[in-house]
């Protein structure tokens, strides 16, 4: 299981690539890569997307700006 350690190091990784807003499922895709299922209508989602978005919540290294999406606020990453 991954920590908030963990995302931190993830939102880091993000950050120094440019990306500055992120979703609970581009997070679980760093997390837990290639962990993936298929709703009844096909979707195919990140398998730990809801456990990805329970931990950004929790994180004061993000900020939600709309519903489950995040903008990483660079000063809070330390490291």
């Amino acid at each position: 299981m991954a920590t908030q350690v963990d995302l931190l190091n993830v939102l880091r990784d993000l950050h120094r690539r440019g990306q500055r807003r992120v979703r609970a499922s581009t997070v679980a895709e760093q997390l837990w890569p290639g962990a993936r299922t298929h709703n009844a209508n096909g979707q195919v989602f990140p398998l730990g997307a809801g456990v990805a978005g329970r931990m950004l919540k929790a994180c004061r290294a993000v900020r939600e700006v709309t519903p489950r999406e995040y903008v990483i606020l660079s000063d809070r990453l330390g490291g």
